[in-house]
């Protein structure tokens, strides 16, 4: 059994074998790491500082040394492959599958060109040609993250010929899924689910048990929706095929996994306004990098806020209390804001929410805003009443913050869909932008009004 199923101390065995690497007793930790899942091993080396990271990888056997580098966080990675020399990349690159092999190259291509072509002249001939094919895709699409090994046979072929090519590949494809089935020339035809290949009469043509409702994804595809597509029909593996309808190659459903996780923790990075690499980053410069161009445009947005409030200095003089009131007000409009744009970007990301949903998305959530607003304002002016007495003055914060939380939810939700339109991704629009813009529209509304209250309503 793989001690990976088990309730295991990671924590112990963590300062054990950075205890053990202190001390150089290599003999130990090689016999720690060999009952280890590489999964675990990728997770103890993210944690350790960088000087055993590379010892590390060393002690490990090339084929799970590869699988422990494929696990490792691109930040942590980098660091590794920038102090591996050539001949170790490749010797690690020929362990891995087409995908993860692609995935390692384009980091070492963003280190150094001259690294990477030293690297894929020491890769083996058909491996290096199918690699380079692969870093021709873009990153973030469905040829970014195929991969090469996959299963296919000819629509005139027997099930006994069929089992034979299955024999045959049974080394290079890790998890066969599915025969994909193909026909003279390569195109994609359909799929034999491996059940109905075992189960047919040997004699029988493959052709008159596959299925031709086979999911193909366009090679140009992005990531994102080949994720929504396996999730909206419950994929385990999928075809690639160009636009001639070639199959190239396949993706699986821990590619899609990946995926998932790496557009989660860059939109949660955008939304924070971060990195969603900065967990990891080591670098306190580039952290602060990272950072810093988001709190400059609050910093300019709240400046705006503060010349707002100058402006409006006389109203604040003439109703003191309208300032004990400022920080609720800039509170709900951004955290309303927040709500409804964070929900936007998730439904686009996914697909839940489509581009043409405008009208109904903003409709739902002007009809949810006016029920917020209502229990706010309700509360707002309880507290005014009883703290200060004043029912008119209650009756004009209750109101404002009313409005402004109906601007706030629609501004949020309305402005995904525009980045969305223009080709930005939706993630920027939930970071400060849409908090910052609500402060200073929350403060305009809050100040005209009780400006005009002050004329109309709040007099003697």
């Amino acid at each position: 059994m793989n001690r990976a199923g088990l309730d295991i101390n990671h924590e112990e065995i963590l300062v054990n074998i950075v205890y053990l690497l202190e001390n150089k007793n290599f003999d130990y930790v090689r016999n720690i790491l060999t009952d280890l899942h590489p999964a675990d091993i990728a997770d103890y080396v993210e944690r350790m500082d960088a000087d055993y990271r590379n010892q590390t990888l060393s002690l490990l056997n090339p084929d799970i040394a590869s699988e422990v580098l494929a696990e490792l966080e691109d930040a942590t990675r980098e660091d590794l492959l920038e102090e591996m020399d050539s001949s170790k990349i490749a010797e690690l690159i020929n362990e891995m599958d087409s995908d993860d092999a692609t995935d390692v190259m384009d980091t070492v291509m963003e280190l150094s060109e001259v690294k990477a072509n030293e690297v894929l002249a020491q890769v083996e001939d058909e491996y290096s040609e199918e690699i380079q094919e692969l870093l021709h895709y873009p990153e973030d699409s469905a040829g970014g993250i195929m991969a090469k090994e996959y299963v296919a046979v000819n629509a005139n072929f027997t099930v006994n010929q069929a089992i034979q090519e299955l024999r045959s590949k049974r080394e290079e494809v890790e998890d066969i899924y599915q025969c994909y089935v193909v026909d003279d020339v390569g195109k994609l035809v359909g799929y034999v689910p491996l059940k109905d290949i075992i189960l047919a009469r040997g004699e029988s043509l493959i052709r008159d048990i596959m299925d031709t409702d086979v999911f193909a994804i366009a090679s140009d595809m992005d990531q994102e929706q080949v994720a929504h597509i396996f999730e909206k029909y419950d994929l385990v593996s999928a075809p690639v095929v160009n636009h001639a309808w070639k199959l190239i190659g396949r993706i699986t459903i821990d590619d899609i996994l990946d995926v998932i996780n790496e557009e989660t923790d860059e939109d949660l990075g955008r939304i924070a306004g971060t990195g969603e690499e900065e967990i990891l980053e080591e670098s306190v410069f580039r952290v602060a990098q990272a950072r810093l161009p988001w709190l400059i445009i609050s910093f300019f947005g709240e400046m705006v806020s503060a010349m707002i409030m100058s402006f409006y200095s006389a109203t604040i003089n003439q109703i003191v209390a309208s300032a004990f009131f400022i920080p609720l007000v800039m509170a709900i409009g951004g955290s309303t804001g927040q709500q409804s744009s964070i929900i936007v970007v998730r439904g686009l990301a996914t697909g839940e929410i489509n581009p043409l949903d405008i009208r109904r998305r903003l409709y739902r959530e002007f009809r949810t805003a006016i029920i917020n607003g209502f229990v706010i304002a309700t509360l707002i002016f309880s507290v005014a009443m009883f703290w200060l007495g004043d029912g008119k003055f209650a009756s004009v914060l209750s109101g404002t913050l009313m409005i402004v939380v109906l601007n706030a939810s629609i501004f949020g939700a309305i402005i995904p869909f525009i980045f969305k339109k223009f080709e930005v991704d939706p993630a920027l629009a939930t970071g400060p932008f849409v908090a910052t813009f609500n402060d200073v529209i929350g403060l305009m509304i809050y100040f005209s009004l009780l400006a005009l209250s002050l004329k109309f309503i709040l007099v003697a």
